[in-house]
């Protein structure tokens, strides 16, 4: 059994990188995804991904470049294209880049999904009789049959996903979503998109369920540990309730030690077949 290469240095110095990354002050009357930190830091997490890739070729992998899932940007189809690399009978899929996709949408690699359509998702729970049954509002354009119209065509993503396979079986899927914070102020985080990754853990919990193990990981700078804040606490939070029912698995990352324990579990994965752990078990 192979043994699994160390983390270079190279990677080392990203992942403090990634930790001290700090996007600018905030700017009156621009809205969440309107600037442009958080292209920022997806880009040093690519990089991240890309030296993780050489540091498994080093260490004996084979890898090749495969076609991923579709996903929309900014109402524009793109498409993930992701490394694959192998050692023996197992095979481990990260993020290597995203295309602009102008195919026409056929079946995606269910495995590598990282966009659920809502209808998808009710139609699994509980079924769409029963949500117009349930949950369709009695007043207004959406009343009876026409509920489902007012979810239709309307899709919760992800950002990336790390695939698992041992001897042709999904040993594991991670949905993956990168996150920055920044304090204004120099004293407390700002208060904004951060609110929309509470709604982001509720759609994984649905999405977890179409896979034999499906887990959740949050990457994001370090300014969730340098300045005050309600979110770091309580994502520890939901992860460990998370963590008491063995369908899910959730783990928020932030500093360099915590990046670079979870790449630590993927190597050992792939190399020695040791089951991945949570990032919250200290």
């Amino acid at each position: 059994m192979p043994t699994p290469p160390p983390l270079d240095a190279e990677i080392r110095e990203l992942a403090a990188r990634m930790e001290a990354f700090e996007a600018s002050e905030s700017v009156a009357n621009t809205g969440p995804g309107s600037r442009l930190e958080g292209g920022e830091f997806e880009d040093l997490v690519q990089q991240m991904w890309n030296l993780f890739s050489d540091v498994c070729v080093d260490g004996g992998a084979v890898r090749t470049q495969v076609t991923g899932a579709r996903f929309r940007k900014k109402l524009v189809w793109h498409r993930h294209i992701v490394h694959q690399l192998v050692v023996g009978d197992r095979r481990l899929v990260i993020p290597f880049q995203d295309v602009r996709d102008t195919g026409a949408g056929g079946a995606d690699p269910r495995w590598l999904e990282t966009e659920f359509a809502v209808q998808d998702l009710v139609e699994q729970f509980p079924g769409t009789t029963n949500a117009i049954r349930n949950y369709a509002p009695a007043v207004g354009p959406f009343t009876g049959e026409r509920y489902p119209a007012m979810y239709a065509g309307m899709s919760t993503g992800f950002d990336d996903t790390v695939v698992l396979v041992e001897a042709g079986v999904l040993r594991e899927k991670i949905l993956l979503e990168y996150k920055t914070a920044k304090s204004s102020k120099g004293g407390q985080i700002d208060g904004n998109a951060h609110e929309r990754l509470s709604f982001q853990i509720m759609q994984y919990l649905e999405a977890a369920t179409r896979y034999t193990k499906c887990s959740f990981v949050v990457l994001a700078n370090g300014a969730f540990v340098r300045y005050k804040n309600k979110y770091h606490v309580n994502f520890h939070v939901q992860a460990e309730r998370l963590n008491n029912f063995e369908w899910f698995s959730m783990e928020h990352a932030c500093t360099a030690k915590e990046y670079t324990r979870f790449l630590s579990g993927l190597l050992s994965w792939l190399f020695e077949g040791t089951p991945r752990t949570s990032g919250n078990s200290r």
